[in-house]
């Protein structure tokens, strides 16, 4: 009982997945929510140069051109990571077949947003530790650790959970869609990370 509890705690119940609707203009704020983590997180320290200092017209063209980020990288960061991962799902065995298709991928969709819930905050802490005045080479390490380490396996029990929830599958894949969660969100966050460094961000003034 209290192992459940704890899971339900860090990885959701399993009863949030399954209320989860596929209804998809609630996708949008949390396609929105994704964009605006990811540009926060890869803007950090660059965050006032950017928006300090500037005239009013370089101000206002780097704040558009953020908003425009905002809402490009956080659908291509949903749909580059729902699309792939739903066609591969197609050929797992699940306990009932799956009728409504489009519905099924935009659950998908909604299963990767809410997992960031959990995963964020702990991020944000601890870059803001390294970042704020109480940052030493301890810290670095640690907070490394955790943020390359423990929040990317934690992040994929989560989404692992909400698939396996939304999806039914045999319980002997459950290992399996795991590593294909923990790998592929790896392979994408590189992936956001260099297009946003070396591309979007190149075109700030």
């Amino acid at each position: 009982m209290l192992r459940n509890n704890l899971l339900d705690l860090l990885l959701f119940p399993r009863s949030f997945y399954k209320k989860i609707s596929d209804n998809i203009q609630t996708l949008y704020p949390g396609i929105i929510l994704l964009g605006f983590i990811d540009v926060g997180f890869a803007l950090g320290t660059e965050l006032f140069g950017y928006f300090f200092g500037k005239t009013q017209s370089a101000l206002i063209f780097n704040i558009s051109l953020t908003i425009g980020f905002v809402l490009l990288i956080g659908l291509i960061d949903v749909v580059f990571f729902a699309l792939p991962l739903f066609d591969i799902f197609k050929f797992f065995r699940v306990k009932e077949r799956i009728k409504n298709l489009n519905g099924q991928l935009i659950k998908l969709m909604k299963v990767y947003v809410v997992s960031h819930f959990p995963v964020v905050p702990v991020n944000a802490f601890f870059y803001w530790l390294v970042l704020g005045p109480y940052g030493t080479e301890t810290l670095s390490l640690a907070a490394y650790f955790v943020t390359s380490v423990i929040t990317p396996l934690w992040h994929s029990a989560i989404l692992s959970r909400g698939i396996n929830a939304i999806y039914e599958f045999d319980e002997r894949l459950k290992t399996l869609v795991f590593f294909i969660a923990y790998l592929w969100t790896t392979m994408l966050g590189y992936a956001l990370g260099f297009m946003i460094s070396n591309w979007f961000f190149t075109l700030y003034k």
